[in-house]
């Protein structure tokens, strides 16, 4: 019987660090300097449908009574986008991850459209060759801008972080206002 009382007891482990959050690695504390977290909440409405909402805080580490509020997801996403004339960006990586989207696309409508499907030309991804510094014109760095709004807008967490890994401005989360550092 005590075997038995003990495999009740058994807990399976709590799986930690399971969500993606994008922007914890560009904002920090404006008001301790700490680093910034975040949690996804949900709440139910009167509908019985369950809202999930991410918020992001200071992680109170280095002041652990810090009165900096939290900040939703969608709202630090519509001000970032508002700062991405300003943000410094890695054009090298954003672009080779810009050429890559393009050929990922561009073989998934060849797939589609023909029935030739064994001739798909594969993408290395961050390869050695990739790392040459060019420049670009203002044409290139604004689509790249734009791509980067339509990642930050629409694309998953995986997509936000791969592609925020070219953002090289940093921003101070004050009062739920991001600033530019």
């Amino acid at each position: 019987i005590f075997e038995k009382v003990q495999i009740q007891l058994q807990v399976a482990p709590r799986q930690w660090n399971k969500q993606l959050f994008p922007f914890k690695k560009i904002c920090i504390c404006g008001s301790c300097g700490g680093s910034v977290t975040a949690e996804l909440k949900y709440r139910r409405t009167r509908a019985n449908i369950v809202n999930s909402h991410i918020y992001y805080h200071c992680n109170r580490i280095k002041k652990y009574d810090c009165p900096e509020p939290y900040i939703t997801e969608q709202e630090l996403i519509k001000q970032l986008i508002g700062y991405l004339p300003e943000i410094k960006l890695n054009t090298s990586y954003l672009m080779q991850e810009f050429e890559v989207e393009v050929k990922r696309l561009q073989n998934l409508k060849f797939a589609v459209l023909s029935d030739q499907s064994s001739r798909f030309e594969m993408t290395p991804h961050n390869s050695a060759q990739s790392q040459i510094t060019r420049e670009y014109s203002q044409t290139q760095t604004d689509m790249l801008r734009d791509y980067l709004m339509h990642v930050l807008q629409f694309g998953s967490p995986e997509e936000r972080i791969k592609i925020l890994k070219g953002v090289n401005s940093r921003f101070k989360l004050t009062d739920r206002q991001i600033y530019l550092q």
